[in-house]
């Protein structure tokens, strides 16, 4: 049997390619897929189209927003009806006529991504020379929709060992692609990287211009060394930041998760809750904060405290997975780490008068809240993620969520069997229990992949790729830039020491946004890798709106994004 292996916090962690295990009807090895190539024409209806641009989203924003027309499968252009919807956003400086295109994308993948191009357009570096554009990518947002609804969710305590409820992970894992392919009317095979890419060079052939730049996050580092890969001779000055290992597998990445979200909360949050536990209130050492945590975890898993808000218009049901997603959530930013202990501290008295006072108590608890605190506590409990989320993480989209799926799942080979995922659960949960129970809870686990592979992106032969990764980046592991950034020929890497947060340029630290500005603006590039050193945890305080001019980039992109949404229906 072959293995891979990951050092994790110096735990040695053996994981095999493909698991099989007699006589469990596990998948067994098979004859490599041929590599993808380019497709060898494009159909003049798609190189031809003129989109029409409009108004989108506030006026002040500048932004215009059209849909293009692609194929359902770049590699066999059938006829229009089988043509698929692209929405895609533009800012233009304010003067003069942009020499040069910035795309962005916010990762997910899935994340819909019309919020870059005023996200972009706002960066100075850019503003004066740079047409902004951003896109929803297929499968998502106002783009055409995949979706899974209808099928099993997570729902069950990845914690549990008890071999029924393994089953009933292992159930729903079955049921998850039957309903995204019956949901998607055809077209989940064909949302993956390699179709995106198509999709994005089809955008800035129409746009006009020979060359792109790019700004990525999250899963958008693996979009963007794909696009690299496929079409290096339009690339320009590509910046990655917070990296997938786009050089490996999808499930490298998401392996490296579990670590990296227990270091994120128990090296980050729990300390800092504990030095202003006068105004949290949840444990004044990192232990007693983590301790309140658990405890809370156990009572909400006992007993739920389902409470009804805004007068009974929502009804919202906390138990120990809402905790759990909760909690990982706010890793990716520091600026949640407020919210967080707030809502920790108040689901701790939720639950306390629920076991003492019963439901009624627990239902005037939430009635005395303000109607802006029970509003708030709403938009918690149905926002959408950012950046890469784990698996088994519910999206507030369905469609996102589908993308997300679809994406990670076709892209690239997954061993197959319940028997892999419980292993490596079984492995993790131990040591990093906030995400590491819940690695069997993957569809991936039992996916009918597409008979094809994806080249491997080496950076060879392209102009210098610039990587931004924080240190204790819960969603995507620093092990994972560094090992990319080893393979990927001409990168350079800034790593920002004494920071966490998922999604670095544009706000989050100094350092960074004047290398990476200096990169865009001018394309001068660090000579050689470079450290900024982190700006330090905030004192307890409300994080600002996401649309504002402050804040976590991955929040205000979001933020734009439903500005924009739904000008295009």
């Amino acid at each position: 049997m072959k293995f891979r292996t990951l050092a994790v916090l110096g735990l040695g962690i053996s994981l095999p390619a493909l698991l099989v295990v007699p006589g469990s009807g596990a998948t067994a090895a098979v004859e490599p897929a041929p590599v993808l190539n380019r497709p060898l024409y494009v159909a003049n209806r798609y190189l031809d189209q003129k989109p029409v641009w409009k108004s989108c989203g506030d006026p002040e924003l500048r932004v215009t927003c059209a849909k293009i027309t692609v194929p359902r499968d770049w590699w066999h252009q059938g006829s229009h009806a089988d043509d698929i919807q692209i929405a895609v956003s533009k800012v233009a400086p304010k003067s003069g006529k942009p020499s040069r295109v910035v795309f962005g994308n916010p990762g997910g993948p899935g994340g819909a991504g019309l919020g870059m191009a005023p996200f972009l357009a706002g960066r100075a570096a850019l503003a004066k020379d740079h047409l902004a554009v951003g896109f929803d990518p297929r499968g998502t947002g106002d783009s055409t929709n995949v979706s899974c609804e209808g099928a099993p969710g997570y729902t069950m305590d990845a914690r549990d060992r008890d071999p029924a409820n393994l089953d009933l992970i292992a159930e729903a894992t079955e049921l998850t692609r039957p309903y995204c392919d019956r949901q998607s009317r055809g077209l989940l095979p064909y949302v993956d990287t390699a179709q995106t890419a198509q999709d994005m060079d089809l955008i800035r052939h129409l746009l006009g211009y020979a060359k792109i730049d790019y700004v990525g996050y999250s899963a958008g580092t693996w979009l963007g060394a794909y696009y690299q890969t496929f079409f290096p001779e339009h690339v320009g000055r590509f910046v990655l930041d917070s990296n997938t290992d786009f050089t490996r597998p999808w499930l490298d990445t998401f392996v490296a998760q579990p670590q990296a979200f227990e270091r994120r909360f128990r090296e980050d949050f729990a300390p800092w809750a504990a030095k202003y536990d006068s105004e949290l209130k949840l444990g004044n050492t990192p232990r007693l904060v983590l301790r309140t945590y658990e405890r809370l975890r156990a009572d909400l898993k006992k007993q739920p405290a389902v409470e009804e808000y805004l007068d009974g218009s929502v009804k919202i049901s906390y138990d120990q997975n809402t905790l759990d997603n909760l909690v990982i959530g706010d890793m990716y930013t520091k600026a949640d780490f407020y919210s967080l202990a707030v809502d920790l501290a108040f689901l701790r008295d939720l639950s306390k008068a629920q076991s003492t006072g019963g439901p009624r108590a627990a239902q005037r608890q939430v009635d005395a809240l303000p109607v802006e605190r029970q509003r708030q506590l709403v938009q918690r409990a149905s926002r959408p993620a950012v950046g890469l989320s784990p698996f088994s993480r519910p999206f507030a989209d369905d469609a996102q969520q589908a993308t997300f799926t679809a994406v990670t799942c076709n892209d690239s080979d997954w061993p197959q069997g319940r028997e892999y995922g419980e292993l490596l659960s079984a492995r993790l949960g131990p040591h990093y229990p906030l995400l590491g129970w819940g690695m069997n809870q993957n569809p991936c686990l039992a996916w009918d992949q597409p008979r094809r592979t994806l080249p491997t992106p080496t950076g060879a032969g392209l102009p210098t790729t610039l990587m931004v990764q924080s240190v204790h980046d819960p969603a995507t592991n620093v092990v994972l830039a560094r090992s990319a950034h080893q393979r990927y020929a001409g990168s350079r890497l800034i790593t920002i020491a004494g920071e966490g947060d998922h999604g670095i340029y544009g706000g989050v630290n100094k350092c960074a946004d004047k290398l990476v500005d200096a990169f865009l603006g001018s394309g001068r590039a660090p000579a050689k890798d470079t450290t900024c050193q982190g700006e330090g945890l905030p004192a307890p305080t409300m994080p600002p709106p996401p649309e504002g001019g402050e804040g976590a980039p991955l929040h205000r992109i979001a933020g734009f994004t439903r500005n924009l949404s739904g000008y295009l229906h």
